[in-house]
């Protein structure tokens, strides 16, 4: 899931050699539902609603360009319909001379937070993240098993 290319240079012809014909008029489908798009050096970090709410990361290497995303057809190794959405919008934003805005650094701004204002972005983010929920309860827990072994406590 690698191009040669740079992320000026890129074009819809190169994310159609990387993502394949299915995936690419797939991608041209999901390009409403990108969102959150957003620039730290190389890399472009977006996210993109399907089924499920998806982070999109495209970066430009050494090695070249290169995507990850959180669905399945992307764990198994595929540039898929999510990255190929963010990559349009993305080529889309330059073309018209915008600029993306820079990737918070979440940890500086946290930080700056009162306890009381972090606890509420806290649970009020947790309230509508299952895998947030979770992570929480195992910290707080002290369990430290992935999030795919959860269990409910037996009584």
């Amino acid at each position: 899931m690698v191009l040669n290319a740079n992320m000026a240079g890129l074009t819809k012809y190169d994310v159609l050699a990387l993502a394949g014909g299915k995936s690419f008029q797939r991608g041209i489908g999901c390009i409403g539902a990108v969102g959150e798009l957003e620039k730290d050096g190389d890399t472009i970090h977006a996210t993109v609603q399907g089924n499920d709410l998806y982070e999109v990361e495209l970066r430009v290497g050494k090695e070249g360009l290169s995507a990850r995303c959180e669905c399945p057809w992307a764990q198994e190794g595929n540039f898929c319909k999510h990255c190929v959405a963010v990559a349009l919008v993305y080529m889309y934003e330059q073309e018209r001379g915008q600029t993306l805005p820079r990737r918070l650094d979440l940890r500086s701004y946290l930080a700056l937070l009162d306890h009381k204002d972090l606890v509420d972005v806290i649970v009020e983010v947790a309230d509508h993240d299952l895998k947030l929920r979770q992570r929480l309860h195992r910290r707080v827990s002290g369990d430290q098993a992935e999030s795919g072994d959860f269990r409910y406590p037996r009584g």
